[in-house]
C-alpha cells in the first residue's frame, strides 16, 4: 500500500495544487465522521481542488468508494489503513450558541431583527463579481466584533467590494459610526443600500459604484479609521481589495476586517497573503477567528468550478464555504498601495474553484 506521502504525492499530480501527507490524514479523519464531501472540504480546511484531488486518489487506490447514495465510505482496506495510521474521527467541539466565532448575534437582537426585516429582498449574489452572501447571523456577528474591539462608535468607516454581505449597511443600522462609505462594483447593491439610508434617515453613509481594480482619486486617500472587505482570494485581488483598503486609513493605528479561507487558499497562499500585509504594506495581524465567516450556498453553485470538480454530483445541504474573520492594524511607516490592477486572473486561480 502506498504511503500518505505517495497518495499526497499522487493527489497533487492530479489536482495541480500543494498537497501533503497532513492533507490527506485530514481527509481520512473527516470522512469517518460525514460521507458528504462538501462537510468533508468544510472539516478538513482544504481548497476544493486540493480535497477533490485526495479523494479521487483514495477512490482510484481502493480507500474509499461512493456509495448509492454519492456519499463517500472508508472500504474495509482504508478502515485497515486508518486503524493502522491511528487516525481517529473528526472532533468538533465548536460552541454551537455562537458557532465558534465569540460573538453571539443575539447579543444585539434588535440590530439583528431590523437587519433580517429590512433585508427580505436583498440582491442575490452574482457569479459576476464572485459574489456569495453569509448569513445573517454572520453579519450582525462581524459588527458586533468591531465594535467589541473600539473600532465602530464615532470611527469613519469603509466597506471595500464586500456588500453582497450587505456589512455596511449593518454598520450603518448601528447608528454608531461618525460615517459609513460603501464601495462595490455591483450598482444593484448600491442602489438597495442608498434607497434604504434615505427610507431611514440615515445621512451619514452613503454608497458609490467603484471597481477595485481602479486607484481610488487622491481625495479617498488617508480618510478612514476602519476599513472592511472581502476580498477574492488570488494575489492580485487580495492586493487591489486590501492594499486600497490600507490606503484609506488615516494614520497609524487604523484597522481593516477581511476574510480568509481555506476552501479557495491554501496555507501555502495564506502565508504569501501574510508576507504581503506584514512586509509589504506593513501592518500586523492582530487576530484571526477561524471560520467565522458563514456562507450560504450561492444559486450559481452547479456553473462553479467546484462543483465540476467534486467527485460526487450531489449538490451541498449545509453550510461548507467558511472564512476566517481577520483583523489588522497599521503600524508607523505604513505603505498605500493604490497601484491599477490589469492581471487577468483575478477571480479564479488553480486553487480557488468557487467562480
Amino acid at each position: 500500500m502506498k504511503t500518505l506521502v505517495e497518495l499526497a504525492n499522487r493527489a497533487r499530480e492530479l489536482s495541480g495544487v500543494r498537497i501533503y501527507k497532513r492533507n490527506v490524514e485530514a481527509v481520512l479523519s473527516a470522512v469517518q465522521k460525514s460521507g458528504d464531501f462538501w462537510e468533508i472540504i468544510d472539516m478538513s480546511d482544504l481548497p476544493v481542488p486540493a480535497a477533490s484531488g485526495i479523494v479521487k486518489v483514495l477512490i482510484e487506490e481502493g480507500i474509499l468508494f461512493i456509495d448509492d447514495e454519492e456519499n463517500l465510505r472508508l472500504t474495509q482496506k482504508g478502515f485497515d489503513l486508518v486503524r493502522e495510521l491511528g487516525i481517529e474521527p473528526f472532533t468538533d467541539y465548536t460552541c454551537k450558541a455562537c458557532e465558534g466565532r465569540g460573538i453571539p448575534f443575539y447579543a444585539d437582537i434588535e440590530l439583528y431583527r431590523e437587519f433580517i426585516q429590512l433585508t427580505k429582498d436583498r440582491p442575490k449574489a452574482i457569479r459576476d463579481y464572485d459574489q456569495g452572501s453569509v448569513t445573517p447571523e454572520t453579519t450582525i456577528a462581524r459588527v458586533l466584533f468591531i465594535d467589541s474591539r473600539g473600532d465602530l462608535r464615532n470611527k469613519d468607516i469603509i466597506v471595500l467590494g464586500a456588500e453582497d454581505d450587505l456589512t455596511g449597511l449593518a454598520i450603518a443600522l448601528t447608528r454608531k459610526a461618525r460615517s459609513v462609505l460603501v464601495i462595490d462594483i455591483d450598482k444593484r447593491l448600491i442602489d438597495f443600500d442608498n434607497r434604504i439610508f434615505k427610507e431611514l434617515g440615515i445621512d451619514n453613509a452613503e454608497a458609490r459604484v467603484w471597481d477595485l481594480r481602479n486607484p481610488f482619486p487622491q481625495e479617498m486617500l488617508g480618510k478612514f479609521d476602519v476599513f472592511v472587505s472581502d476580498p477574492p482570494e488570488t494575489l492580485p485581488a487580495f492586493r487591489a481589495f486590501i492594499g486600497r483598503g490600507i490606503a484609506t486609513l488615516r494614520e497609524e493605528g487604523g484597522v481593516g476586517y477581511f476574510g480568509l479561507t481555506l476552501r479557495d487558499s491554501s496555507v501555502f497562499r495564506w502565508r504569501d497573503f501574510q508576507i504581503a500585509l506584514t512586509s509589504e504594506f506593513g501592518v500586523a495581524i492582530t487576530d484571526i477567528v477561524q471560520d467565522f465567516n458563514h456562507y450560504i450556498t450561492w444559486d450559481y453553485h452547479k456553473e462553479t468550478k467546484a462543483a465540476e470538480l467534486a467527485p460526487v454530483k450531489k449538490d451541498p445541504k449545509t453550510i461548507w464555504y467558511k472564512s476566517a474573520w481577520y483583523r489588522v492594524e497599521v503600524l508607523p511607516g505604513f505603505k498605500r498601495w493604490n497601484e491599477v490592477i490589469s492581471d487577468n486572473v483575478f477571480y479564479l486561480d488553480e486553487e480557488g474553484s468557487t467562480t
